[in-house]
């Protein structure tokens, strides 16, 4: 069956399930000659509780006509499988050949989507009962899902995985203007929230804006931005608020912890006194005495917006506006991969750290986003999606 007629019997199927009227979210949406691989195997997880009743989706969205030159799948597959959040209403799946895509939850306003370590969840922030927003976690075929938090707030934002894929921290507000605090709960014992899975509050702003929130190997400290980049104690309750303060030309942004040493990574915003551009330049800092003054190390100003590790510590991804570049922590050399994007490219590293995943035009239309995938050490990217229409973010790659 071709992609287009693929994507149709897909319209059709949610246009289905919108009138069914049913109160849960909807499942996986399969189609049988989307592709030949098996539907993966729901985990131990999905034989635990399901979402609760108080979910109300929003209307089915639209997932766009894909042109008939979809890519074609190769034996040389990086592994793991790419997720987005399609026109801000629905989570799609795309293996990284194109060889399938499809939407595992529709409904809901998902946002700030994130992939567990050992790629066995997924997180993100929907809608939760009457107008308070949760976090909930998925399992990557769309079969189990979780509700985590029960704050009941009208604001919940960032949920971000422990290195261990046991606990996720996430920020909050009563109102939707209201200063945030930071959490934190268990996955384990969900269903019975807040008692069972340990969801407590970390911290206190007096900020009603987060960036992101990210942990700290070993699990016990958390760090935010929030203008000026905190640390946070989750064993004994310590609080550094403005732990390095920002400086005058805009906010602390990205923090992202290695995973196999004691050093944060984050931006700092900098002014180019050459061209009066202000951007992210990539500050290093020593978290293993975080109650002395930290030594922060300036690196390269690269105007960046977003920094992450790979799995192994190896490299860091660094995304501009408009391009990437890999650094590699071993040799201290940097390397642009991808120049002028016509979007927030909102790079991601396969599993194994050896593809990229990213946003950019398509080939024969520029203006519609599309997901293309490209080698860490640069040449062509291959372009993925073939979408006449819509809107890419938060990509993801999970390692299953």
């Amino acid at each position: 069956m071709k992609p287009v007629y693929r994507l149709l019997l897909l319209l059709l199927l949610a246009a289905c399930q919108a009138r069914t009227g049913q109160d849960a979210i909807p499942t996986l949406i399969t189609l049988p000659a989307a592709t030949t691989t098996p539907e993966t195997t729901p985990t131990a997880a999905s034989r635990l509780p399901t979402l609760p009743p108080t979910w109300t989706p929003s209307p089915p969205p639209t997932l766009p006509a894909t042109a008939t030159t979809a890519a074609t799948p190769t034996a040389n597959t990086p592994q793991g499988t790419v997720f987005f959040i399609f026109n801000g209403d629905s989570i799609a799946r795309l293996m990284p050949n194109g060889g399938m895509e499809d939407l595992i939850h529709v409904g809901g306003a998902p946002a700030d989507l994130s992939a567990a370590p050992d790629g066995s969840l997924l997180a993100y922030t929907a809608q939760g009962s009457g107008s308070a927003r949760e976090v909930f976690v998925s399992s990557p075929d769309g079969t189990y899902t979780q509700q985590v938090s029960c704050l009941g707030f009208a604001r919940v934002l960032k949920p971000a995985w422990s290195f261990d894929s046991r606990m996720l921290a996430f920020a909050a507000s009563q109102t939707s203007d209201g200063p945030l605090g930071i959490y934190m709960a268990d996955i384990a014992g969900s269903g019975q929230c807040p008692a069972g899975n340990n969801q407590r509050q970390v911290a206190q702003l007096e900020d009603n804006q987060l960036d992101a929130i990210a942990w700290s190997p070993a699990g016990d400290w958390l760090f935010f931005t929030h203008g000026a980049l905190s640390a946070a104690s989750v064993t004994d309750g310590t609080v550094y608020l403005d732990w390095i303060p920002a400086t005058g030309y805009g906010p602390n942004r990205s923090p992202a912890h290695s995973p196999v040493e004691d050093t944060l990574v984050y931006l700092k915003s900098e002014r180019n006194s050459r061209t009066g551009q202000v951007g992210g330049t990539v500050f290093t800092v020593s978290t293993g005495t975080i109650a002395k003054q930290p030594q922060e190390l300036r690196g390269v100003q690269l105007l960046a917006r977003r920094l992450q590790f790979s799995r192994d510590g190896r490299f860091l991804l660094v995304a501009t506006e408009r391009d990437i570049w890999v650094q590699d922590e071993k040799t201290g050399s940097s390397l642009p991969v991808v120049e002028g994007s016509k979007f927030d490219p909102q790079p991601v590293f396969s599993p194994d750290a050896a593809v990229i995943a990213f946003v950019d035009g398509g080939r024969d239309r520029l203006t519609v986003p599309q997901v293309f995938v490209v080698s860490r050490t640069g040449g062509s990217p291959t372009q993925i999606t073939f979408h006449q229409e819509g809107t890419i973010s938060d990509l993801v790659w999970l390692a299953r």
